[in-house]
């Protein structure tokens, strides 16, 4: 049912509106205000219902917003969305498009606190939009002497002008916790009530007293606000504020806690003129001047310096080497996890000799894994303080080599210097093949190939789960199943090793041979050298395949007399390679169950990501759409030869060419998560196999 409001006003506090429905109401209608929830979570966590004046399908409502709002907690920023309500229907207070509103200025609420207008939304809802009324507390002077903090404050309010109605408010001074130095969440606080009638307020504040039972542990920041509370419980908050002439008040010097020495506080101006209390760590230096890491061991040599704290506080027989196992939230770093071991601490030196493997040997590494290295030193009395290590400006200058744990291969580490000028240790996967890896094997290009790349780009942990026992790069489906040709390799000095391996087995025709050797799990193909590449035809029994590889080295020339069978006439070349792939088929199932063997769709993209992140268009579009089409022509009639295999296709994605690509900028070489979405999908059906072979066990277990 539609509903339109056809006036509304908001005039001395009072709200009015007038509407229509399209139905005549009944008198189970009601007014009901809804508070929008902003952030996730109920739509509508909160309502009031309020009866109307009904006559026929008009309406109208009158209600003072004081009223309206009794007992209703508010908040800055808050909405309320009007309907009518019947029993469980809700219909939505439309405006008429015409309407205007006869005032759409704020006004303050009776508790002076909030103040709160209706108003039209985007969408032609009717609305009623609260807001905090701001109050301003100033910094009229400030001492910090011998750890108290004496400061006056001065309130004003635009809604509160008689200086007897501040005595309707509780007004304290509050500190609450910043969560982190740029992360203004607070999760405790702290509040004190004032030695003075208002206006100014003042506060004293002994900061022995206050956190004498606080466990200081890092850095800490408390913010100052004003905390009023009306006499219906409704609170607000305003920051503690320093005018810009004032400043200079605040240049006060730390103040030792008298209760922990180790840390210190004072009071300070924000950047935002806001004023905080600072809390920090006396100075204390872990100046490492050694640190040999061979054979997963760590040799230490190290000092203990400060300029504000007497070192000789601390007790020389509790003293650790502590690694801690970095978390990063928000912009700090968090520990959970830690491995201390002791050192002797001697005239505020100490060396240390540590196997890093056998002290992280129960620990759960994962790849990216970052311990910090701390020295805990404990005073005289029992008080803790973990200190970062500061490498000399030799050590530096030093570069370590990864090595793989002994008592985790799985992981190789190092030292290294962190961003903030600390030492700590770097984990990341060895790409060491496991021996329970699935096995697969390769026969076509990068399109397949590239997601067995430990490279950063590619794939670094897929060693992981995978051993890739074999490649056959670039070979025609033809040439595979022709008959062999020798081929004098010496003669191909111009190429490197690792493409004389597969110009080689192309000519020999080992794939299948080294299939039946090898025994790979899967078989992942794709049909790119047939979809792009040409054939040299030797003879009616013999093609080898004209890789780009083959074609640069100065050997090809022996070749230049021979027919090559081109993409010129692509139905020629698919009558050939029809023949060739129902061979192939017949061959490859004496090795392979047809779901072992994945075909990959592949396919050449017309775009790539240019270095300034715009999007460009390859050249000879023609050409790769020709190719495209002709590649999908192969993939149907592979299919066809066999129907049993599994698929893999990245066409439902929209990853494009790369300008940075490891190995150039072509319309075969992805962006990097082509890579990764390529793994992903592998993983589940490698996965899915594995399942159904735990199920297939199981039932026979049963029998």
């Amino acid at each position: 049912m539609s509903v339109l409001v056809t006036n509304l006003g908001y005039s001395n506090g009072v709200l009015s509106l007038n509407g229509k429905a399209e139905a005549a109401l009944e008198d189970n209608y009601f007014l009901c205000i809804r508070r929008r929830e902003i952030e996730h979570g109920l739509e509508y966590p909160e309502e009031y219902t309020f009866p109307l004046m009904i006559n026929g399908s008009e309406f109208g409502f009158h209600k003072d917003m004081n009223d309206l709002l009794q007992g209703v907690y508010l908040d800055n920023g808050m909405i309320w969305d009007l309907f009518l309500l019947s029993g469980d229907n809700y219909f939505k207070l439309e405006a008429n498009t015409s309407l205007t509103l006869d005032r759409s200025d704020y006004v303050s609420l009776d508790n002076k606190l909030f103040k709160l207008k209706p108003y039209i939304t985007g969408e032609n809802g009717v609305s009623i939009y609260i807001l905090k009324n701001e109050i301003t507390a100033t910094i009229g002077h400030a001492t910090f002497n011998e750890g108290v903090f004496n400061l006056s404050v001065q309130l004003s309010n635009s809604a509160i002008s008689e200086y007897k109605d501040w005595n309707r408010y509780s007004i304290r001074l509050k500190i609450k916790k910043r969560e982190q130095e740029h992360l203004f969440e607070y999760y405790e606080s702290m509040v004190f009530d004032s030695l003075s009638e208002v206006n100014p307020l003042d506060f004293s504040l002994n900061i022995n007293d206050i956190f004498e039972n606080y466990n200081l542990n890092k850095n800490l920041i408390w913010d100052l606000f004003i905390e009023l509370r009306s006499k219906d419980g409704l609170i607000v908050e305003s920051p503690l504020m320093c005018s810009s002439g004032n400043k200079g008040v605040f240049n006060f010097n730390y103040f030792k806690f008298a209760h922990n020495d180790l840390y210190r506080i004072k009071p300070y101006v924000t950047g935002k003129n806001s004023i905080s209390l600072f809390i920090r760590s006396n100075e204390l230096k872990i100046n490492l001047s050694q640190l040999k890491f061979e054979n997963n061991s760590v040799q230490l040599t190290g000092t203990v310096s400060s300029h504000e704290y007497d070192i000789w506080n601390f007790n020389e027989f509790e003293s650790y080497i502590v690694f801690k196992k970095r978390y990063t939230v928000g912009k700090e770093n968090v520990y959970y996890t830690e491995k201390a071991i002791e050192i002797p601490l001697l005239n505020a030196h100490f060396q240390a000799e540590l196997s890093m493997s056998e002290l992280l040997h129960e620990e759960v590494i994962r790849h990216g894994d970052v311990w910090d290295m701390l020295v805990r030193l404990t005073t005289l009395d029992g008080r803790i303080t973990d200190i970062v290590v500061n490498p000399s400006e030799e050590l530096k200058k030093e570069k370590y080599s990864y090595e793989i744990m002994s008592t985790n291969p799985s992981f190789k580490f190092k030292p290294y210097v962190n961003g903030q000028g600390h030492f700590s240790f770097y984990f990341i996967d060895s790409n060491k093949h496991q021996h329970d890896a699935v096995k697969v094997a390769v026969l076509g290009s990068c399109f397949s190939r590239n997601p067995f790349n430990s490279t950063s780009y590619f794939n670094p942990s897929y060693k992981k789960n995978y051993s890739c026992v074999l490649t056959q790069f670039h070979s025609s489906i033809v040439s595979i199943v022709s008959t062999p040709r020798e081929i004098d390799i010496d003669k191909m000095d111009d190429v490197t090793a690792y493409n004389k391996y597969f110009i080689q087995n192309d000519f020999e025709k080992n794939f299948f041979d080294q299939v039946s050797e090898l025994k790979p799990d899967y078989l992942i193909i794709d049909l790119y050298a047939d979809a792009a590449r040409d054939l040299i035809k030797i003879n009616d029994d013999t093609y080898v395949s004209a890789s780009l590889a083959l074609r640069q080295s100065k050997y090809f020339k022996e070749f230049m007399n021979y027919e090559v069978v081109t993409h010129a006439n692509n139905e020629a070349y698919f009558a050939l390679w029809k023949e060739a792939m129902i061979q192939f088929a017949e061959r490859i199932k004496e090795y392979l169950p047809e779901d072992r063997i994945i075909l990959n769709v592949g396919g050449f993209t017309s775009q790539y990501f240019d270095a300034d992140g715009s999007i460009k268009k390859f050249p000879r579009a023609h050409i790769i759409q020709r190719n495209n089409y002709f590649w999908d022509k192969l993939n149907s009639w592979f299919l066809e030869c066999i129907p049993g295999c599994k698929v893999i296709s990245l066409k439902d994605t929209k990853y494009i060419g790369q300008h940075d690509h490891p190995f150039g900028n072509t319309f075969s070489h992805y962006q990097s998560g082509y890579y990764k979405e390529f793994m992903n999908r592998l993983n589940k059906l490698v996965m899915k196999d594995i399942q159904s072979e735990r199920h297939q066990q199981g039932k026979e277990l049963l029998v």
